[in-house]
């Protein structure tokens, strides 16, 4: 398991360092950002505000997210050209944005006679979101999930600094990586996020890279690179970024991302480490501390597309002094846009060994399905996705899932 990590690393990086240069001069206007992509903003506000499409901002359907989109969002909710002037906040239209999201899910497990078979209203989501002053931008998610339970992101940034350099800061409870990265860590074209950063990648510490956190991150982009620093509150035993934290540790980031052209692709390095207590409810002030790292790159070469990711985690001093835990997993993917109708189609294949010391306890996922995007004024996207989820354990069963999904932006 282990050789193959390696050799997908080794690929991974092949494709960052043989992808060309970034395309966007030091001159680039609001008008060169439309050409590549009839012109769009990350959420319905932003679209009116700017009087665009959706498929300036998004490739190759929406949320996903083209350079110009993550360009928009390292600004601060702004063109970059526009950084430093005066933002109008009058019209709330332009930050006040609902998304809706309806599925019907099926599942078999493999031997068993019955099947799960239900629609479900998977979330409703409210954005209050943009640019702020002629320095600063906020973005609040008031999301209600299938739960019941409220979900709440609100954080502010600020940037000071010119159009191709510029440095700011980012606090409040936030998609700290997932969500706001480049290259796979951006949200995914289907439905499902790839299990080695929605879920756990070691047997020990439930940390995933999809949990929202509280804190603060300071950051530098440099033309098509983006560099930062955060500390952040750190997850709870469960898995969770909520606050509060029960204990005072913070936990750290480093993240670089860098853009190679204007389709979106690009490549994001990663590397967290962290502290958790209470693993142990019987020696609850042991404090276990945690290792993550991870690298993702995709090229974008007309309307097809190819990406890989890795993520290796290590646990140390865990309850009743046991061995360190290491695991790792890793995704490739590929899809096809269709030119006329914007219909893409997609696979990809994931792993996951939660354990590299202990054989045949890994997990393989294979994904496939179809996004499409349905040209309102804002946004409307269906997307058909389906999985197979093989788990090398002896006594464990395939299982198989298909998702249907509508969501509706506006």
């Amino acid at each position: 398991m282990r050789r193959n990590g390696i050799v997908l690393l080794a690929a991974v990086a092949m494709v960052a360092t043989t992808s060309p240069a970034y395309g966007g001069g030091t001159g680039t206007r609001l008008s060169n950002y439309m050409a590549s992509y009839s012109a769009h903003a990350s959420i319905p506000a932003w679209a009116r505000k700017y009087n665009m499409n959706c498929s300036g901002c998004h490739y190759p359907a929406a949320p996903r997210l083209n350079a110009t989109g993550i360009r928009f969002r390292w600004a601060g909710y702004r063109m970059p050209e526009e950084m430093g002037e005066k933002v109008d906040v009058s019209q709330v239209s332009n930050y006040l944005a609902v998304r809706g999201r309806m599925r019907y899910e099926y599942s078999k497990t493999e031997s068993q006679p019955v099947s799960t078979s239900a629609f479900t209203f998977n979330d409703a989501t409210v954005f209050y979101a943009g640019a702020l002053g002629r320095n600063f931008g906020a973005f609040t998610e008031l999301e209600r999930e299938p739960s019941g339970e409220v979900e709440l992101q609100a954080n502010v940034v600020g940037v000071w600094g010119k159009e191709r350099s510029y440095r700011g800061f980012r606090a409040g409870q936030m998609h700290w990586l997932l969500r706001d990265g480049v290259a796979g860590f951006d949200r995914p074209t289907g439905i499902r996020t790839p299990n080695p950063v929605n879920n756990p990648v070691t047997a020990a510490i439930p940390f995933r890279f999809s949990a929202d956190q509280l804190g603060v991150e300071g950051f530098l982009v440099s033309g098509r690179n983006r560099l930062s620093v955060e500390v952040l509150n750190g997850i709870q035993v469960t898995g969770s970024g909520d606050p509060p934290d029960p204990d005072t540790d913070k936990d750290f980031a480093v993240t670089d991302q860098l853009l190679f052209d204007n389709a979106g692709s690009g490549l994001t390095a990663v590397g967290y480490y962290g502290t958790i207590k209470g693993l142990d409810p019987l020696a609850s002030s042991l404090r276990s501390h945690f290792t993550r790292f991870a690298i993702s790159a995709n090229k974008i070469v007309n309307r097809f597309e190819v990406l890989g990711g890795f993520v290796y985690g290590k646990d140390q001093d865990l309850p009743a002094a046991a061995a360190d835990v290491s695991g790792m997993g890793y995704w490739v993917s590929g899809q096809y846009m269709f030119p006329k109708s914007s219909l893409t189609v997609f696979g990809r294949y994931e792993f996951v060994d939660p354990n590299t010391d202990v054989s045949d306890n890994g997990s393989t996922r294979v994904v496939g399905g179809l996004v499409f995007p349905v040209g309102l004024p804002e946004y409307l996207r269906l997307a058909l996705e389906g999985a197979l989820d093989f788990p090398q354990a002896a006594a464990a069963l395939n299982r198989t899932g298909l998702t249907a999904e509508l969501m509706l932006n506006f």
